[in-house]
């Protein structure tokens, strides 16, 4: 049972039975407090939870008196659990601030989503709730969705209180047609590297993994042997291997850049005919008489900010910046591994500088199979 230990103040018109009145109350291990003896009357202070025993010993001794309660008013007590709670109230949020409680993927299409969930499950330290320090770098989430999901040319992430929005963005679909789709191939080396992985459909490897290629090196021979006789069938597929790209980077010390903003479902009134400043993925279908004057879509609106480059700023901003130009001049599925800054130099309103990157690309093209092979 929880005890009501605010102060009352008792006051008694003072008579011969006060004394044995006093005298039971503490018999009945009642606390009396700032006991006060004047000419005309006897006050002092007990607690609420002994009223009810002071009621009954009054009854007794038939006295009149005044009961004013001192902290009527009051939210918080001077109790051990007021303390207590007070404490968790602070606590809690402090705690709880320093998790990530939700992870979202917000992909174009469900597959997308389910494929980079996986990842998330599967690679990352995103099973929430999880320490904000125990979780990976940006770059760290966006390199490993990208080396698992090929077909991805970026990952957006957005960090806002405990919620992680992930957001992969598709590489663009392109129709690559050989010259004559009837020949037969091998597969050669386009550029010097170490081997990773093989994406084959047909074609028989001529390296392995981990081995060290130069450019014109064949990879995958479209012939086979069959016992004692070679057959051509052609090779097709794709051959990855690591690689390091050195690029020289001279950019504006104040950079505009445009950043994402989360999506949002949005109800739009068709007025007049402005051009739209968000992009739309979504839109609820309406009847024909209103979808005239109203629009319900889902919508992602893009800041512009100007933001002036600082040295402390060359990993989180520069990097990163460099990091998706580069990505945009590689072919699709191309990732970056790892990145080393050689040298940075901020000369005038220019910065200056050299980054070595570890790259991992297909490297195989066709090469025609000749009379004889």
């Amino acid at each position: 049972m929880k005890l009501d230990n605010r102060p009352v103040e008792i006051k008694i018109t003072k008579n011969d039975k006060v004394h044995s009145f006093i005298s039971q109350l503490h018999q009945k291990n009642v606390k009396i407090k700032n006991l006060v003896i004047t000419n005309t009357e006897v006050k002092f202070e007990i607690t609420r939870k002994d009223i009810k025993t002071l009621r009954a010993v009054r009854k007794k001794y038939r006295l009149k008196l005044k009961i004013r309660y001192l902290q009527s008013s009051r939210i918080f007590q001077k109790e051990i659990w007021t303390f207590v709670g007070l404490l968790l109230l602070v606590i809690i949020p402090i705690v709880s601030s320093q998790f990530i409680w939700e992870v979202q993927v917000d992909a174009e299409t469900p597959e997308l989503r389910v494929a980079v969930e996986n990842v998330i499950k599967e690679k990352l330290s995103l099973d929430s709730p999880v320490l904000k320090n125990n979780v990976e770098s940006d770059f760290e989430i966006r390199q490993t969705i990208m080396e698992e999901v090929r077909d991805l040319s970026w990952v957006h992430i957005f960090k806002k209180g405990s919620k992680v929005t992930i957001v992969p963005q598709l590489a663009p679909i392109t129709d690559n047609k050989d010259e004559k789709p009837d020949q037969l191939n091998h597969l050669v080396a386009t550029k010097s590297g170490v081997i990773t992985h093989f994406v084959l459909s047909s074609g028989e490897r001529r390296v392995l993994p981990n081995t060290t290629v130069y450019e014109g090196d064949t990879l995958v021979s479209g012939v086979i042997t069959v016992g004692d006789k070679s057959v051509a069938v052609g090779a097709v597929g794709e051959v990855y291997a690591d690689y390091w790209l050195e690029t020289e980077f001279t950019i504006p010390k104040k950079v505009q850049f445009v950043s994402a903003t989360e999506r949002k479902w949005t109800i739009n009134f068709k007025i007049n005919d402005e051009k739209e400043q968000e992009q739309s993925f979504r839109e609820v279908s309406l009847p024909g008489w209103l979808s005239s004057f109203v629009e319900i879509k889902e919508t992602q609106e893009f800041i512009t900010s100007t933001q002036e480059i600082s040295e402390d700023q060359i990993e989180s901003f520069i990097l990163p910046l460099l990091h998706e130009k580069i990505l945009k001049s590689l072919p699709p599925k191309t990732i970056i591994k790892k990145e080393n800054i050689l040298h940075v130099t901020f000369d005038g309103d220019k910065v200056k500088g050299k980054v070595l990157f570890l790259v991992n690309e297909n490297i195989a093209k066709p090469y025609p199979i000749r009379q004889g092979d």
